[in-house]
């Protein structure tokens, strides 16, 4: 277990409020967390299953807030008082020792435990609530890939095909930016000459191939990627899909004369944290280690075709109330994916 994530929906019996949300965050550190808060007579449109996943739950619960605040007017003021209650709650409490508590309630699998803390944490904002609770334990290979797998999920999209079979582009290498789920920051928040962090997931031709190894001994072994590098952001050039998803081509800078490209989601979190990367990269294995960690995990990728995440059971506490709610290029992308599995170095330098 390498985070924690807690879903939550809490009914008011005192405000008249319902409150859906969660918590999530890295094993004893302060937790990100969001809520969307309606008057009690729009709660049916709260009505995520606490039994879900961590992406399936992220993803319905962006879709959810955006639809309330068009169709709900009260709905942001209401959120943004909440939200700023919890805030305050939380640097009372200590945002580590909140973390530290939901950690290990979580690692022992005792979701009563998470439930009263939660009830605890909004007693001042309703003394009479009924609260429920879903918690699920991720590690941190979940958690890079299901990002990394929820950008692959539209790159089958004409717009962003197009794009990436442009002459000035198609054949230079492909990069992907280290996930920091945590602390990370959108590319949107990036600016041209900011530093990033990455690993190659295609060399792209074969030239750059011998061209990488040549200029970057270091950086591989056995013709794959081992080791991060540090480039510079040259370019990014937004591009929506058809699909309406919104992404952002970039060109990073390698050094030494080469340009890399990567298609990134702008609902990634990427680490942008000099000091924080050369941290990481300081404690993690030495060049051996860290290699056959690499090669554990292509092997074990390539063994199951497509990466199957661990179900987690998911356990749900209620207090006083219970509700039942085929492109070529695109096969090619998760081909390089599968052999060379390079996404799941992020593993090894945030943990």
């Amino acid at each position: 277990m390498d985070f924690y994530f807690v879903k939550t929906l809490i009914k008011s019996k005192a405000t008249a409020e319902n409150m859906l949300g969660y918590f999530f965050g890295k094993v004893s550190k302060e937790p990100e967390y969001d809520f969307i808060v309606v008057p009690a007579r729009y709660g049916n449109m709260l009505n995520l299953s606490l039994e879900a996943d961590y992406k399936a739950f992220m993803d319905n619960f962006r879709a959810l807030k955006k639809k309330v605040f068009e169709e709900v007017p009260e709905a942001l003021e209401m959120t943004d008082e909440f939200m700023s209650y919890l805030k305050v709650q939380l640097q009372k409490k200590g945002p580590d020792i909140f973390g530290a508590e939901i950690s290990a309630a979580i690692k022992n699998d005792d979701a009563d435990l998470v439930h009263y803390i939660i009830t605890e944490l909004v007693k001042g904002w309703t003394p009479r609530a009924d609260v429920a609770v879903g918690i699920n334990a991720l590690t941190m290979e979940e958690i890079s890939m299901e990002n990394f797998l929820s950008q692959v999920e539209d790159l089958d999209d004409e717009n962003l095909l197009e794009v990436l079979m442009r002459p000035d582009i198609k054949d230079l290498p492909e990069i992907f930016p280290i996930i920091d789920p945590v602390y990370g920051k959108s590319i949107t928040e990036f600016d041209i000459g900011d530093s990033i962090f990455f690993v190659v997931l295609n060399p792209g031709s074969d030239e750059f191939a011998r061209e990488l190894e040549k200029l970057f001994p270091n950086h591989f072994r056995g013709g794959a990627n081992t080791r991060p590098f540090v480039g510079t952001l040259i370019s990014k050039e937004l591009i929506v899909g058809k699909k309406g998803g919104k992404y952002f081509l970039i060109k990073v800078d390698f050094g030494k004369g080469i340009i890399g490209k990567g298609i990134v989601s702008k609902s990634l979190k990427i680490m942008g944290d000099l000091d924080r990367f050369e941290e990481k990269l300081s404690k993690s294995s030495n060049e051996d280690e860290l290699f056959e960690k690499v090669s554990s995990v292509v092997k074990s990728t390539m063994e199951r075709e497509l990466p199957q995440f661990s179900k987690r059971k998911t356990k749900t506490v209620v207090t006083k109330y219970v509700e039942h709610t085929g492109m070529d290029f695109l096969v090619a992308f998760l081909m390089t994916i599968l052999v060379v599995g390079m996404i799941l170095v992020v593993s090894y330098f945030l943990l």
